[in-house]
């Protein structure tokens, strides 16, 4: 009976994903059939919606993906992949670029990567402290990361302010990364998934029980800390900063499918690139022919689900 419904549920989440996947791909300035579209209307729908909608599948699941790992990692169901700092950093290496090199459509993608990866670096410095430790460095380090960031948008010159400012709120038009990374990218993601997955279920039994069953508990904090802050980095160089994925979309799914991670990790890789393709679709369609970032409409989901769990989270 249980593998009859879990067989159901997958079932279920595979036609869902079927059914947005079409549905955010017609939705648009105007509508257009994928059968029957031709001309110019196949031109927009397969070069430039369905490259857009594969991107924010990608790192809609990405983030899904560090999520469920940080909030293990940190042993803090309310942790998502923006909690180290790893954000801030990558955004003051994405504005830094743009002031160099202002007319170059690349360089805030290189620009985020190199500071996505030094956020990295500065708290795997902080890693063999222990949990609370590291947790703690990781805020110090966002909010230096925002100082230098709000000096960073003061010098910016007027021209490159709304682009900064597009991208700090999450923006998948100016992605300049490869689908086929990105997909490669979440399905090597997931496959790591697969194989921590029996060391993170014991984790949560916590530290001592881990130990003596044989787990390396540091080893393993240290390799979910770089594989979650790499996803981490490399979604918000593709996409900018669009918070709250990771955090709403591994509770939802540890209600459908309980809590162990070989469910778990998949389904959040799933839903997270369902949830980013909705809201990335809302964002081109609400005020069409003009666009809102996508991190406008994760926030507003994402913040009441946040203070929801604050509020259920014993003291």
């Amino acid at each position: 009976m249980i593998h009859i419904k879990g067989a159901i549920t997958w079932a279920m989440i595979l036609v869902i994903l079927s059914m947005f996947f079409l549905l955010t791909l017609s939705m648009g300035e105007q509508w257009i059939n994928p059968f029957q579209a031709s001309g110019q209307d196949a031109m927009i729908l397969w070069e430039l919606r369905l490259p857009r909608l594969l991107t924010a599948f990608a790192v809609g699941g990405l983030l899904a993906l560090a999520g469920a790992w940080f909030q293990v990692l940190l042993s803090n169901p309310l942790a998502e992949p923006y909690v180290l700092g790893v954000a801030g950093s990558a955004s003051v290496g994405a504005v830094a670029a743009l002031m160099w090199m202002p007319d170059t459509t690349w360089v805030m993608s290189v620009g985020a990567f190199i500071g996505a990866w030094i956020g990295i670096v500065c708290v795997m410095f902080f890693a063999h402290l222990g949990t609370n430790k590291m947790l703690l460095a990781g805020v110090v380090l966002a909010a230096f990361w925002s100082a230098v960031l709000g000096l960073l948008l003061a010098l910016l010159p007027e021209q490159g302010l709304f682009r900064a400012f597009s991208w700090m709120m999450g923006d998948l038009s100016y992605s300049d990364l490869p689908i086929t990374l990105l997909l490669g990218a979440w399905g090597f993601a997931l496959l790591c998934g697969f194989f921590l997955s029996r060391s993170l279920d014991i984790l949560l039994l916590g530290e001592r029980h881990a130990e003596a069953l044989g787990i390396d508990v540091n080893q393993l904090r240290q390799r979910l800390l770089l594989l979650a802050s790499a996803v981490t980095a490399l979604a918000v160089t593709a996409a900018g900063t669009i918070g709250f994925v990771g955090l709403v979309v591994p509770h939802f799914m540890r209600l459908l499918f309980g809590s162990l991670h070989y469910r778990v990790l998949p389904a959040s890789a799933i839903g997270g690139g369902i949830l980013l393709m909705f809201a990335d679709t809302i964002a081109r369609t609400m005020i069409a022919p003009a666009e809102l970032p996508v991190g406008i409409l994760t926030a507003m989901i994402g913040v009441p689900v946040f203070l929801f769990l604050l509020l259920r989270r014993p003291s």
